[in-house]
């Protein structure tokens, strides 16, 4: 199998995961958990998962009751268990994003926003590679979606 690294085919010179998220016990200086951040879409359409991203530029957020959330590049974002990095939801939203989640509260209601834009994958055939993960015809930008966390949960 051959797999694209992102700057070109390589014959299983670079291998997934190529993204991941890790989580460290800093007291100990060891690696709680790590998995692969989101899943490259080609390889998804051909039941291949758990490859990480390519090309990932994302950031992550978490909150004071443990989650973690990021969006992983496969036009989904995710949120994690930090205690051991276990999905416990995702959702698809209608692009991709390359900025950073971030939280907000309004009456004490917590909020995640992301940046959701109309763009390809890294791996798409029509990627002006000039300007990276745009498509040659986006329209950019295309706004932000808001997810409400459920009530009293921080």
């Amino acid at each position: 199998m051959r797999y694209n690294s992102g700057y070109g085919l390589s014959p299983n010179a670079v291998k997934p995961p190529w993204s991941t998220i890790t989580a460290y016990d800093l007291n100990a200086g060891t690696i709680k958990w790590q998995i692969p951040a989101g899943d490259d879409l080609a390889l998804a359409a051909q039941g291949i998962h758990n490859t990480g991203a390519r090309n990932l530029r994302n950031g992550i957020v978490t909150t004071a009751t443990g989650l973690v959330f990021m969006v992983g590049g496969d036009a989904k974002v995710r949120t994690y268990d930090e205690d051991n990095g276990k999905v416990v939801w995702e959702h698809d939203i209608a692009g991709n994003s390359l900025g950073c989640p971030s939280m907000y509260e309004v009456n004490g209601r917590q909020y995640l926003v992301i940046t959701v834009a109309d763009q390809a994958s890294p791996d798409a055939e029509d990627v002006d590679r000039t300007r990276p993960l745009m498509p040659r015809h986006a329209k950019l930008p295309s706004g932000y979606v808001t997810f409400a966390l459920p009530a009293g949960l921080k």
